[in-house]
């Protein structure tokens, strides 16, 4: 079974952006030996962005026919987002749908994907497919190359593998475990920045996969507040003469629990300046949620997530391990719950918060809507840099 080099699967992700709207650019692109030169080989996916509101239909990939070295294979690339309003409006619906295998996505990005469904469908059914389909994509079209990749290893026979550079979460820890179970772990090769702050959002319960296990870490030393960890020129430069045994899976500090706990009970001060704070965060909030769901005698359904968001949801659980300490006086999650509060606050400029403040189901939804609201500004003012 083909695969991907992690220097050619980057080239592809990076100039695919090269063809969106430009017919000569595209005829260009396709003429690669990777691609199959035979008539009506490749088609271009179009897909609908955006919100409610505003929704445009815009060239946002490409399927193709393999060619030298890859007979029979099939790639399916996405572009990620661009100075588009549009696919920024995409990303930001922060709601939860369920995707076309039946597992909870990211809504911006699952609307995004169905909207091209009917054209990859007509595609693959003209295609002569034999060994693999490759899907591949940066960013925005990292996360929708997900949910194509997990929609074809449920819907078709062929055997599938997904290379994304600097994707955000796609769906929930359902989603990441089913992705996870049909592509299998050695298919997923999910590459990532350490200063990138794009792999970062949305935040829990969003999850990457593969699970358990993760993506391709490679170092960098761009601040957060750049664009350039995000670029996908600097992933092609950093990917380009490895191979994908070098570039391994990597345990990144803040996965590892005694770690989390240290960090949330350290006195040091939290600055959002510092590129690894969003991580950090988002390794606290599963830490302490899964510690409150470990102690609460009741299951905490995850089904309130078809009528509340995200930041309801995790208040919600959050709130009854406060009050499940304060009923019984056997439980810490009170503590927990406090000292995670403490690192979100500091982060966000909100001051360190006192120890007698009442932090109500209210109180912390809002805290939690602000910390939604300022990663993803973080991550929309990189992407739209690029």
């Amino acid at each position: 079974m083909s695969q991907l080099t992690p220097k050619l699967s980057s080239e592809l992700a990076r100039e695919v952006y090269n063809v969106i709207g430009d017919e000569l650019s595209l005829r260009l692109f396709l003429t690669r030996s990777e691609f199959s030169s035979a008539p009506n080989s490749s088609h271009q996916l179009k897909a609908t962005v955006g919100s409610r509101l505003i929704k445009v239909e815009d060239a946002f990939g490409l399927c193709a026919m393999g060619g030298n070295g890859f007979e029979k294979d099939i790639f399916i690339i996405f572009r990620g987002s661009t100075k588009l309003t549009a696919d920024w409006l995409s990303n930001a619906r922060i709601g939860v749908q369920t995707s076309t295998s039946g597992w909870p996505v990211h809504i911006g990005f699952n609307t995004a994907f169905k909207s091209m469904l009917p054209q990859i469908q007509e595609f693959l059914r003209g295609a002569d497919v034999g060994a693999t389909i490759h899907c591949i994509g940066h960013s925005l079209g990292g996360a929708v190359a997900t949910i194509a990749a997990n929609w074809i290893a449920n819907n078709k026979a062929q055997k599938v593998k997904l290379y994304t550079f600097g994707a955000p979460k796609p769906g929930l820890m359902m989603f990441a475990n089913s992705a996870t179970r049909k592509i299998r772990k050695q298919n997923i090769f999910r590459v990532y920045h350490a200063t990138d702050p794009v792999p970062m959002v949305p935040l829990f319960p969003y999850m990457h996969a593969p699970l358990p296990g993760f993506g391709h870490f490679v170092p960098s030393s761009e601040a957060i507040h750049t664009a350039a960890a995000h670029d996908m020129e600097k992933y092609a430069e950093n990917v380009k003469d490895l191979t994908w045994d070098l570039l391994e899976r990597r345990q990144p500090p803040y996965s590892v629990e005694h770690a989390v706990k240290s960090w949330l009970e350290s006195k040091s001060n939290v600055h959002a300046g510092s590129w690894k704070i969003w991580e950090w965060i988002n390794a606290g909030i599963i830490y302490v949620v899964s510690k409150v769901i470990g102690v609460l005698a009741g299951p905490i359904q995850f089904g309130l997530m078809g009528v509340m968001t995200v930041a309801d949801t995790l208040a919600y659980i959050l709130s009854k391990g406060i009050d499940l300490s304060k009923k019984t006086g056997l439980s810490d999650l009170g503590r927990w719950v406090f000292l995670l509060m403490n690192k979100i606050m500091q982060a966000l400029g909100m001051g360190v918060p006192d120890e007698n403040l009442e932090m109500t189901h209210h109180f912390l939804r809002n805290v939690l809507n602000r910390l939604t609201t300022r990663t993803n500004e973080e991550a929309k003012r990189v992407a739209a840099a690029i």
